[in-house]
């Protein structure tokens, strides 16, 4: 068992060093990439720390329970910054997020007797613990579950954001960045729940605390490393194609600067008037230029097609349609596609081919809003309609 053990420590410890390698030698690395790599080599620290504790070296090397401590109140931040980092797509830390620090010095604070003393006494039994020290135990076990939420709140706030923006998701709606904190609440579930689990039921994993949570950290760490090689912003120097990157940035760069200086709708001057010349542009522009055969038509080219600007053109389409502008243009998508369902001029092309017509890029966004929309699939669709025509 010792040699399992030991050969799938070393086994994840080379994965963490493969993939940070990987990383840090891309070219035009930015920010994230720092970030990402930062969280991986955070889970290779963990398994050095895993085998000290294993085989009882804490006490003759106590930078590993140093290690443990400041593991524990960087690994949520590290997260959290990587996440908001890539969903602003920012190209520099900001000095803000420093706050996220909070935790590892409240932590340093009431562990300070033994942080600068002998660290080695904090890892004792304690019978009535010292209420700092309990303090400073509840912050180290817990401030990785609340920066997890931070970042599904990112995330949510994000998935709003690219609606009001984009007409499609691929590439910008960062799905990756979901795994990859799903990942992390089950690992943490792994990680800190046998002590909960033997203080409510008395019972223990059959195989170990040590055992499951190497096990774990083995899978997450392959798991993100070999997900992660294959998104878009991460390894992009392993692509030889940029164009969809390099025409996506303009917008994003856009984006982000509506975003910071986003002013409510009500301040924006648009009268009912005005709304109705928009909305007539924009009838035009759908149905007689069919703009939405653009499968990476964006609010900012609608807008300047329109001329108008994206702000007047964002309220009008969430005020006036009660809509965001994702679905206010996949819907013409959707009218387009279901038109030559029921034509029998198109009877004998495939499904996907009429939908990659009509502007969709992705097969499950336009299968997830057929649904929706119909209630059934577009080939019973199909059949259904084609036989009332018959």
């Amino acid at each position: 068992m010792i040699t399992i053990l030991t050969s799938l420590n070393i086994a994840g410890l080379v994965l963490a060093i493969f993939f940070v390698t990987l990383i840090l030698t891309k070219k035009d690395k930015q920010i994230h990439d720092y970030l990402f790599a930062l969280f991986i080599a955070l889970q290779g620290i963990l398994l050095l720390i895993k085998y000290g504790f294993y085989y009882d070296l804490q006490n003759s090397y106590p930078i590993i329970l140093y290690s443990y401590v400041y593991y524990w109140v960087l690994l949520g931040p590290t997260l959290f910054i990587y996440t908001v980092v890539s969903t602003k797509g920012e190209k520099h830390l900001q000095m803000s997020y420093l706050y996220t620090l909070i935790p590892a010095i409240l932590m340093t604070i009431c562990f300070s007797h033994y942080i600068f003393g002998d660290i080695t006494d904090l890892f004792r039994k304690f019978e009535n613990p010292p209420f700092f020290v309990t303090i400073g135990g509840y912050i180290l076990r817990y401030n990785s579950p609340v920066f997890y939420i931070l970042t599904i709140i990112v995330l949510r706030k994000h998935q709003k954001k690219i609606k009001n923006h984009f007409s499609f998701s691929k590439s910008v709606d960062l799905k990756w960045l979901y795994y990859l904190s799903s990942g992390f609440a089950v690992f943490i579930l792994f990680i800190l729940s046998p002590p909960l689990i033997l203080y409510l039921f008395n019972w223990e994993y059959p195989f170990g605390d040590y055992h499951i949570s190497l096990g774990v950290l083995f899978i997450y760490i392959f798991g993100i490393g070999f997900y992660g090689y294959r998104q878009r912003g991460i390894f992009e120097n392993y692509k030889t194609d940029n164009t969809q990157n390099s025409k996506l940035e303009p917008i994003k760069h856009k984006l982000r600067i509506e975003a910071e200086n986003h002013l409510p709708y009500q301040k924006s001057g648009l009268n009912n008037e005005d709304a109705q010349i928009i909305l007539d542009k924009l009838k035009h522009l759908m149905l007689t230029e069919q703009l939405y055969l653009d499968s990476e038509l964006h609010l900012a080219t609608l807008a300047s097609e329109a001329g108008v600007s994206t702000h007047k053109l964002s309220q009008v389409i969430n005020e006036y349609l009660n809509k965001n502008f994702f679905d206010f243009v996949n819907e013409y998508r959707l009218e387009k596609v279901k038109a030559m369902l029921i034509d029998p001029a198109y009877k004998n092309l495939k499904i996907i081919s009429l939908a990659y017509d009509s502007g969709f890029s992705s097969k499950s966004t336009f299968y997830n809003l057929f649904k929706k929309s119909e209630g059934i699939t577009p080939a019973e669709y199909r059949l259904k309609t084609q036989r009332k025509v018959g």
